[in-house]
């Protein structure tokens, strides 16, 4: 008798075919196998029976429960052996017939058995287990922790927007555990939004279990906390087995590049279980495959020699093995079975990084290395910070990341949060408030900033010059101040003084003065020239003099110079010309100077008076008073706020008053009160504010101090932050008294017992005088510091910068006096000395006094001819100039009258 080729029928449920495409490729691969794809019931049986037509050897069950129970009813009472390859829990006790059932339990179902191991290993409770449809726990009945003491919950992985509120739901009931049984993709969405719910730090531990092995996260917010326990097949358990497997994917998908990380543990069974079926299928080669040629005219009656058929192909099923991909296959307690190897690791979602723990099958359970669960330090805190306020909170790195570290941040907060958490014991992690703002009350009542962030529950302390306000306090709860008062201060562009060591040579013009000193060169020249040429002067009439009294003065060039000069001072120029018309030069001089130095002194005066009337601005009044420059706080700042409120205030009392003095119901005597009563209430902040919007609000403290650096703005903000600006830019200076003032403190949400913990530790690091230790270590010596001049007060009196130059004046003539001194010195004595030594004569000179007696012999009066009366009762110096053997040259100088007479002296030959 030939051999009969065998078929199966395959009635497979569509959401698998579609999840596992694989799993069809492999049922319908060598062509025995016809699948069937589950719909409704009776459509499913319709299309068996269309397949019955031509026989089959076996049906193979795995569809939805519901169509199963009607396929497998319909086997057994046609005779048809089936295998049925689902979930045993959708069994019932008819379905095992021994006769014709070959049960099959799919991997899925094995790999719900670490679940119960995990949560005894772990002590674990509180317990959410999510899935999807990739498990058949949508299917089948959740018993998977029944008898283990445990809180526990399932719930199917919510689709789109419900995921969000799912997570939120299970964070607000206090879920600790998650086990998320679901294939990679719902993996990835699920982790994604517990990451955003942060559900991910280390209080809260996730175990994934899914049946490939590529899970990420590309959703997360990443932290060094952010990690699961994976549990997925071993695909390492045989390597023989894994590499057919891996040559079949390749060939079946017509993928060459394909890995054994993409295998499946559903399909990777699918091709175990195939293998087995060819080799059975050996074993009853020569069985009749049943033929039914209409299902509506099947017997009820059980067809005895059918069942006998039928027991031949089961039988060889009782006894079959494999070394599976994931496990050995054989048949033990009534089912063909897997004994499933699972790996056990740690995944760092920030890296990907595979820790492998250890292993799971169902003889030996768990075998693992040290804990599943994550090590529950120290507690730890988000922080939300305000960034960008120097030196309270200073950012390191101008990138933007997604994830900030303590690294990325310094400054006076910080180091605060530093002290108090070693005091209180915690750790924290960093975010940024999303706008860089404290916040503030929009008229809606919203808010933003940190204080959002804390309102939102989305941080547990919020850190930052943050003050303490009585519209915050509703929303929050603050701790201890930690700083001082700090109100609102202006900050202004520093006042630049011109000052020059010159300034009192530019009180004229440079034509002026150029004028000035041609004018008094002419003049002496002129004085020169009259006297020179003037019959009438000293100079061209010398008996004039009738020797009594001081000598007349003659007017050379240098006299003349001199006299000019002199004429300028206080002192006077000394004795005049003797001719009149170099006295009428004189008294034109004089006139010219007076002129001259009356109209210098009164410019200069004014020049140093105008420089010191203009008064810097003081206060907020000053800066109300005048409209040359602008002003502004910052946007959302409490500056803005503050000014803000005040207008709003005024307006309601304005409008209070308005109401008032209109009223139509007041009586005469009422009206008469208010009639004499002006508006009571200033509109000063009225106008402020209006004029604040006029100028526009800067977005951010660097706009606000370029605005006040290159222009007429002056910004309005915290003392303490305008502090620091005047300490490391020597062109900015803060004015005014502080007005506003509140209080420094960090804050955490609305009835936090984080508040008593952080106050505490504020109060014992006061005592300990941290607190000033921090403020000197960022305000006296911060390394931005800069040493900046003092702006000297300039009503105090006229600045040595400006007058200096007169001092200069001293410096010069002082200077010229000993060039002088020193050019004196070498003509008329270190000169001499040399010309005696050169024609050896006596070094020193000599000195006589003349006289006109008749009996001095050695007088040299007898041998002068001219000038005679210049020796009368004079001191004189006499000279050698030049030697020759018979000659010489003799100099004789009156000092009195500066006249010098030179005299040559031969020796005659007898």
């Amino acid at each position: 008798m030939g051999t009969r080729s065998q078929s199966f029928v395959a009635v497979v449920e569509d959401a698998k075919l579609m999840q596992n495409k694989l799993i069809g490729r492999t049922l319908e691969w060598g062509g025995k196998i016809k699948i069937v794809e589950s719909h409704d019931q009776n459509q499913t049986l319709a299309e068996v029976c269309e397949h019955l037509k031509t026989g089959a050897t076996a049906l193979i069950d795995m569809s939805a429960p519901n169509v199963g129970l009607l396929i497998r009813s319909f086997a057994r009472t046609v005779g048809l052996p089936y295998i049925t390859v689902v979930d045993p829990s959708t069994l019932q006790s008819k379905d095992y017939d021994p006769d014709l059932h070959i049960g099959v339990e799919p991997p899925g179902s094995t790999m719900f058995r670490v679940i119960p191991d995990i949560v005894k290993h772990g002590s674990l409770t509180k317990i959410a287990i999510l899935y999807d449809q990739s498990f058949d726990l949508h299917t089948i009945a959740k018993r998977i922790l029944t008898g283990v003491p445990a809180q526990h919950l399932y719930q199917e992985i919510a689709q789109g927007d419900g995921l969000a509120e799912q997570m939120k739901k299970l964070k607000d009931i206090g879920t600790k555990i998650f086990i998320l049984v679901s294939d990679e993709n719902s993996a990835d969405s699920v982790l994604g939004e517990a990451s955003k719910q942060e559900l991910m730090d280390e209080a809260y531990n996730w175990f994934v279990i899914t049946k490939g092995h590529g899970l990420t996260c590309s959703k997360c917010r990443l932290g060094k906390s952010a990690t699961v326990i994976h549990i997925n097949g071993n695909e390492s358990y045989n390597y023989t087995s894994r590499d057919a497997y891996l040559d079949f994917v390749k060939i079946q998908l017509r993928e060459n590049f394909f890995t054994i990380y993409g295998f499946n543990i559903d399909e990777a069974f699918m091709y175990d279980l195939r293998m087995i079926l060819d080799d059975v299928s050996t074993r009853f080669i020569n069985a009749t495959p049943i033929i039914i040629p209409d299902c509506n005219t099947v017997s009820l009656v059980r067809n005895q020699s059918r069942v006998d058929e039928s027991r031949r192909i089961v039988e060889p099923f009782k006894t079959a093995k494999r070394t599976g991909v994931y496990g050995n296959i054989s048949y033990r307690n009534g089912m063909l079975r897997q004994d499933v190897q699972l790996t056990i690791n740690r995944i760092i979602l920030d890296n990907l990084n595979k820790n492998t723990l250890g292993t799971w099958n169902e003889q030996d359970h768990i075998s693992v290395n040290g804990k599943l669960t994550k090590e529950v330090g120290k507690k730890k805190y988000r922080v939300v910070i305000v960034p960008k306020y120097e030196p309270f909170v200073i950012k390191l790195s101008d990138n933007s990341k997604k994830n900030v570290t303590r690294a990325d941040y310094d400054g006076y907060c910080l180091d605060l949060l530093d002290a108090i958490a070693d005091t209180a014991d915690f750790e924290y992690e960093i975010e940024e408030s999303p706008d860089g703002l404290v916040g503030a009350m929009s008229d809606d009542g919203s808010w933003d900033g940190v204080i959002k962030h804390l309102m939102d529950r989305k941080a547990d302390i919020a850190v930052g010059p943050i003050s303490v306000m009585a519209e915050r306090e509703n929303v929050v709860d603050f701790t201890v101040p930690y700083y001082d008062l700090v109100g609102l201060t202006i900050l202004m562009k520093k006042p630049k003084f011109d000052y020059k060591i010159t300034k009192f040579i530019e009180v004229l013009d440079n034509y002026v003065w150029l004028c000035i000193i041609a004018a008094f060169f002419l003049f002496s020249g002129l004085l020169w020239a009259f006297d020179k040429f003037s019959p009438y002067s000293y100079q061209n009439d010398e008996t004039l003099w009738d020797g009594q009294g001081p000598e007349p003065r003659v007017f050379s060039f240098k006299e003349g110079i001199w006299f000019c000069m002199m004429s300028l001072t206080p002192q006077g120029g000394g004795e005049a010309p003797r001719a009149l018309s170099g006295r009428l030069i004189a008294a034109t001089w004089w006139l010219f100077g007076f002129i001259v130095i009356a109209t210098y002194t009164a410019n200069l005066a004014a020049f140093l008076t105008v420089s010191r009337m203009d008064e810097p601005i003081k206060s907020l009044d000053d800066l109300s008073s005048q409209y040359k420059i602008q002003y502004a706080p910052m946007n959302g700042s409490t500056g803005l706020v503050y000014f803000k409120r005040m207008a709003e205030i005024e307006q309601k009392f304005y409008t209070i008053w308005k109401q008032m003095s209109l009223n139509d119901s007041l009586d005469a005597v009422q009206r008469a009160k208010l009639a004499v009563w002006d508006y009571p209430v200033s509109n000063k902040y009225t106008k402020l504010w209006e004029t604040m919007q006029d100028t526009g609000f800067p977005d951010t403290l660097e706009e606000a101090t370029k605005r006040v650096i290159s222009g007429d703005f002056a910004y309005i903000g915290d003392a303490a932050e305008n502090k620091f600006q005047t300490l490391t830019k020597c062109d900015l200076w803060e004015v005014g008294e502080e007005f506003s003032r509140k209080p420094f403190a960090f804050a955490v949400q609305e009835g936090s017992p984080l508040r008593n913990i952080l106050s505490n530790a504020i109060l014992q690091l006061l005592n300990q005088r941290k607190l000033e230790t921090l403020k000197h270590k960022w305000w006296t010596n911060n390394q931005k510091k800069k040493t900046c001049p003092d702006i000297e007060n300039e009503s105090d009196g006229i600045s040595i910068k400006n007058i200096g130059g007169v001092f200069l004046v001293i410096a010069v003539g002082t200077a010229l006096s000993l060039i002088c001194l020193a050019f004196e010195f070498y003509w008329y004595k270190y000169r001499p000395q040399q010309d005696g030594m050169r024609y050896n004569v006596k070094r020193n000179q000599s000195k006589a006094s003349l006289t006109t007696s008749p009996t001095a012999t050695t007088t040299l009066s007898n041998v002068l001819k001219k000038g005679i009366t210049e020796a009368k009762d004079q001191e004189c110096t006499l000279s050698v100039l030049k030697k020759t053997k018979r000659a010489f040259d003799l100099a004789i100088s009156f000092q009195k009258s500066r006249r010098t007479f030179l005299l040559n002296i031969g020796v005659q030959d007898s």
